[in-house]
């Protein structure tokens, strides 16, 4: 029997749930029950009055127990004990219950033997009635035994049943007593009255509460939903906006799953009309009240997204954070598009800063320019900017040379001009490169993978090729103030500059170039390099719509307009070069000037300053890894620039040295005194500290001597030097150019030193001319000579002079120049003695003393063309000579030379400085 109450209350569980199994697969709604469902709550008792639960579900298993028609006989034994009691456990009997039911008064033995033992032999069934029987006479048997055994109790309890009986019957269980009921009737009646009054109150809100239960239980599931707008306002306020973005997309599925796409709800509605209205009433209730709540949801998401795409309109926010913000705008189902949004505002924003610093810049250099100490520079004099230049020249190389001319007005304006640079540069490596990856990213379209993951929309072309020019807009917008900026900077005097076609001055006049090439050259190399700099590090992004051609393109214009810039400055500088001549001899070389060094660096430093313009190294849409090979590469335009500017001042510097050689003495002489009492402390410092020796430049002799020496040492030294270094930097061959220079440095020698002994020549001219041929001497009948005479003397004694002058100021001349006045002396003589018409003995004699005598004075300076001219000399006095006859010339000769000896002895004093050193 444990088999059927179990089943019993499995039926009665599921009939009191109204389920259709024990394990339902889908919950259903009170609304959603069959009619019958809510007719059995509402059922009542025979009394008008609500059955009570336990009474519905005895009512029901009652039910359940007269319409099976399943009887199973699990617990029973046969009753004829032939058939095994597990074999009849569980067997399915069909038909009336109770008729086969030996437990039931209605028991029909016939069915009871077709139900069990329809397929028994007749033989078994004699022997299961002869058991029967004997079961059942065994079972009397015990009745009687028990009758008997209990027999006195029974009596009594029968005897005080009566006595009960009657007693009642007497007193209560009358008619007009309703048999003893009427009191209990009265009272139950009372208290179902109140009962009535005071439990249905009770069950109706407990009705209200199951259904708020049941509501509350249906909506369970979306309590994420309903605390969503909460949630978002909470996530909002800390800033945890991809926390708020993925609430909402949970919100987004939540809504999803509680509202089917209508089309399957449509085709579900075929069953009855009365349910599907319900469900319809329900689901319509459920949706209003899940809009009100996602209204609010979209409302505060809206708000959001106006506050994401403000921040995407803020320069100062990194491009990452925009990133995010994109993406988050593309996960809260925004209808624009963020990427699109926030180039257009990034690009009008670069633009603009780029524009205001720019002018900001330009402004600042114009006002230094225009500043008083500019004006007072300008009108600086002579002597101060040559003490400027050489300490600008002597520290050119050194880290701290912006530091220690900073107040300079012209190093200033530079300083401008490169900061200028510096951040245009800077502020076009800070902003591009973030804005390129966005636009990258756009036009890939990886930033918008979610949206069209959602939407399958795909990338406006236009709008790629827009990114593209606002790219290339910016770049050419750098390219524009860079050159605009460098242009006007460098432009000549007096010249002006084309500008680009959007530029609010097309032309534009240049200011005058006050800056040396020193100055110049040192900061267009700081330009130049960080302006490539900016250009290789551009190169690095990849940019596509010929974007960094734009850049290669003004490398080459600002290329080119450096050197052609330092090249005319280079070449302007060297045609007044001069003016920074102080005749300040070196410590060193006595008998070279500070000046010739002074070009050497000035040269130098120009060369390398033209070069470095020329050979710096930029990036190029095919080569974006600098190499050896890349930047070795000069254009030839570049190098025949250079080398004809390298000429060209060299002979501007050449002609400066014969233009100082031969300037006005008293000129001369002012600017001396001013380089002395201007640099002369400046000089001291620049030489480590010793006080160079200064030269009287109010004589024209010293100034040629000196600048004689100048040139040799350009010949010697300086000039292979330059062209050196020359043909080293550039990779070019210069021997034809340095062969001409020579040749130029010769004949300004020969100018220079040709002047020199023709104006030394005349006092010894003069003097042989007056002793020769206007001194009273009468060559054909003066007596023997008795000593040499004092025109040859004083003619001597002029060279003193002369050798004195070169010793001082050029000791390496001495042997050149004397042996030149040797010459010219000898010719003078040879001119004079060639208008005698006749030598006697002793003008014959007189002539040839005063001749040996001036040999041998001179013997150390003698060339082949001072003997050959001496010779010439003998024979012109042997052509005019008239012998008397009788002369012994044997002893006359002999005479001659210890007159020689005693005049070479007693004026050994004097000549001293002839005399060959040992």
């Amino acid at each position: 029997m444990g088999s059927n109450i179990r089943d019993i209350k499995d039926i009665e569980l599921l009939r009191y749930y109204h389920l259709d199994k024990l394990r339902p697969d889908a919950w259903v709604d009170e609304e959603d029950l069959p009619s019958w469902v809510h007719d059995d709550d509402l059922s009542t008792d025979d009394h008008g009055g609500r059955s009570t639960p336990r009474e519905r579900r005895n009512n029901s298993a009652s039910q359940s127990n007269a319409d099976d028609d399943m009887f199973i006989m699990s617990e029973q034994t046969d009753m004829l004990g032939l058939v095994n009691g597990n074999i009849l456990k569980g067997k399915n009997v069909r038909g009336d219950a109770h008729l086969i039911s030996s437990t039931q008064k209605s028991f029909n033995p016939q069915r009871y033997l077709y139900a069990v033992h329809a397929d028994t032999s007749y033989d078994e069934l004699i022997v299961g009635v002869d058991r029967l029987k004997a079961s059942m006479d065994q079972r009397s048997s015990a009745l009687k035994v028990l009758v008997q055994n209990n027999f006195d109790r029974f009596v009594s309890a029968k005897n005080v049943i009566d006595s009960v009986y009657d007693d009642m019957k007497e007193k209560t269980l009358n008619e007009a007593q309703d048999f003893g009921t009427h009191r209990l009737n009265t009272i139950l009646r009372e208290s179902y009255g109140k009962a009535h009054e005071v439990i249905n109150p009770v069950l109706e809100r407990r009705e209200k509460i199951e259904k708020l239960r049941s509501t509350v239980g249906l909506l369970e599931p979306y309590r994420l939903f309903f605390n969503l707008p909460n949630t978002l306002q909470e996530s909002i306020k800390q800033g945890k906006y991809q926390q708020a973005a993925r609430d909402y997309n949970k919100g987004k599925v939540l809504l999803a799953q509680a509202f089917p796409a209508r089309s399957s709800t449509a085709s579900g509605s075929t069953g009855d009309n009365a349910s599907t209205h319900s469900q319809s009433t329900l689901l319509e209730t459920k949706r209003k009240v899940f809009d009100r709540v996602w209204s609010e949801v979209e409302r505060i998401v809206a708000k959001l997204r106006a506050d994401l795409e403000s921040q995407l309109e803020e320069p100062w926010r990194g491009m990452e954070e925009h990133e995010r913000n994109i993406k988050l705008l593309f996960e809260l189902d925004t209808a624009s598009d963020p990427v699109w949004h926030c180039l257009s505002s990034q690009y009008r924003w670069i633009k603009k800063i780029m524009t205001e610093s720019y002018d900001e810049q330009v402004i600042l250099v114009e006002e230094l320019r225009k500043s008083d100490d500019v004006v007072q520079s300008q009108n600086m004099t002579a002597t101060g900017r040559t003490v400027l230049f050489r300490q600008i020249l002597a520290a050119i190389k050194s880290s701290e040379f912006e530091t220690t001319f900073s107040k300079e007005p012209e190093v200033r304006v530079w300083m401008a001009i490169l900061s200028g640079v510096k951040t245009l540069s800077e502020l076009l490596l800070r902003l591009l490169p973030d804005f390129w990856k966005l636009a990258t990213a756009f036009m890939e379209g990886k930033i918008q993978k979610v949206q069209k993951r959602r939407t399958g929309a795909q990338v406006d072309p236009q709008r790629a090729s827009q990114c593209n020019d606002m790219v290339k807009d910016i770049v050419q917008l750098y390219a524009s103030q860079m050159k605009y900026i460098l242009i006007k900077t460098l432009i000549a005097p007096g010249q002006n500059v084309q500008e680009d076609q959007d530029s609010e001055a097309a032309q534009e006049t240049g200011h005058p170039r006050t800056e040396n090439a020193v100055v110049s050259g040192f900061f267009l190399g700081r330009i130049i390099t960080e302006v490539s700099n900016c250009v290789n590090d551009v190169s690095g992004l990849s940019l596509r719509g010929g974007a960094f051609m734009i850049l290669v393109d003004m490398m080459q214009q600002i290329r080119w307009k450096f050197v052609e810039t330092i090249c005319e400055s280079w070449g302007e500088d060297a045609k007044v070069f001069y003016r920074h001549e102080d005749w300040t001899l070196q410590t060193e070389n006595s008998q070279i000037t500070l000046f010739v060094g002074l070009f050497y660096q000035f040269h130098e430093h120009c060369l390398r300053s033209a070069y470095k313009y020329a050979s710096i190294w930029t990036a190029t849409a095919e080569d974006s890894v600098p190499s050896d090979e890349a930047s070795a590469v000069v254009p030839g335009e570049y190098t025949e620039k250079i080398r004809k500017t390298f000429l060209d001042a060299l002979y501007s510097f050449l002609d400066g040295l014969v233009h100082l050689a031969f300037a006005d003495a008293e000129r001369a002489n002012q600017d001396a005194d001013q380089h002395l009492r201007a640099g002369a402390g400046s000089l001291e410092s620049l030489h480590g500290g010793k006080k160079s020796k200064v030269i009287d430049i109010t004589e024209l002799d010293s100034r040629i001597l000196i600048t004689i020496s100048n040139l040799s040492e350009l010949r010697s030294v300086t000039i292979p030097k330059l062209l050196g270094d020359m043909e080293k930097t550039c990779g070019i061959s210069m021997a034809d150019d340095g062969k001409t220079l020579v040749e130029v440095v010769d004949q300004l020698d020969n100018i220079l030193f040709e002047d020199y002994i023709k104006r030394k020549t005349v006092v010894a001219n003069r003097v042989i001319t007056d002793g020769i041929l206007y001194g009273g001497i009468d060559w054909y009948s003066i007596a023997k000579p008795t000593g040499v005479h004092s025109f040859m003397y004083e003619a001597l004694l002029s060279l003193v002079v002369v050798h004195a002058q070169i010793s001082e100021i050029a000791p390496p001349l001495v042997f050149r120049a004397l042996s030149a006045l040797l010459i010219n002396m000898a010719q003078d003589c040879l001119r004079c003695f060639q208008q005698v018409e006749r030598f006697g003995m002793g003008g014959m004699l007189q002539a040839t003393l005063e001749m040996e005598f001036m040999n041998h004075t001179l013997s150390q300076y003698k060339s082949p063309s001072s003997d050959e001219i001496l010779q010439m000399i003998y024979a012109a006095v042997d052509r005019a000579y008239q012998p008397e006859g009788g002369e012994n010339l044997q002893n006359e000769m002999a005479g001659l030379k210890k007159l020689l000896m005693d005049a070479r002895h007693a004026t050994q004093v004097q000549f001293l400085c002839f005399k060959k050193p040992k």
